[in-house]
């Protein structure tokens, strides 16, 4: 398993020790984007799991404002290609780390670069537990059973939350334990199941605003 420190980045001009990867607020210059410039480095936070909110969207806020392509409509096509590039990276690490979730599934990228991923793999019973329910959905939307669906929603974002909890101590137990096997297995099967319960619960969002 990879392990996943903390990145630090100086600027390709100045040489200023850069908040972010994509640019300096020193010199007030874009940065190019390599193979190292990973979701939180672009964002300046630390790459683990517990991640606070408020600081992101605080990093996220300071540093969009920098790089957004129409600061650089009469910069060289050079520059407005590598804003347009950075403003993109910078979209999608936000999109991804302020959703438990995504971030979860992203640092498992980093962090098990060498290990095979199963996204087959699901806790016991979770399967035969999710035909039931979508039998269950399927009877409710073609009876327009909107009473059901309510209650089917409200388990289903139980179970979000569940599965949301045990993230934070699971990644903490990940970069402690000397064998990691056993953690690994746990934050597949629940990340795996995590994208069976999105499934169900976009139907009857979907239904809700048909």
């Amino acid at each position: 398993m990879s392990e996943v420190s903390s990145k630090s980045f100086s600027c390709e001009g100045c040489g200023a020790k850069l908040v972010s990867c994509l640019f300096c607020f020193d010199c007030s210059s874009l940065q190019s984007i390599s193979e190292e410039s990973d979701y939180f480095s672009a964002l300046g936070i630390s790459s683990e799991f517990d991640v606070d909110l408020n600081l992101l969207e605080e990093k996220f806020q300071h540093i969009a404002s920098e790089l957004h392509p129409d600061f650089y409509l009469n910069s060289t096509p050079q520059e407005k290609r590598l804003s347009e590039r950075a403003s993109t990276l910078l979209n999608q690490a936000y999109d991804t780390l302020k959703d438990p979730f995504k971030r979860a599934d992203y640092l498992m990228s980093l962090k098990c670069k060498n290990v095979k991923w199963n996204d087959r793999v699901l806790p016991p019973t979770f399967l035969q537990e999710m035909f039931t329910l979508q039998e269950e959905l399927d009877e409710m939307l073609e009876n327009q059973d909107q009473q059901g669906l309510l209650k089917m929603r409200e388990v289903l974002e139980n179970r979000f939350q569940d599965l949301e909890s045990g993230l934070l101590p699971s990644f903490r137990m990940l970069d402690s334990v000397e064998e990691p096997q056993t953690v690994l297995e746990k934050l597949q099967m629940d990340l795996n199941a995590e994208r069976y319960l999105r499934r169900l619960l976009d139907r009857i969002k979907i239904e809700e605003t048909t």
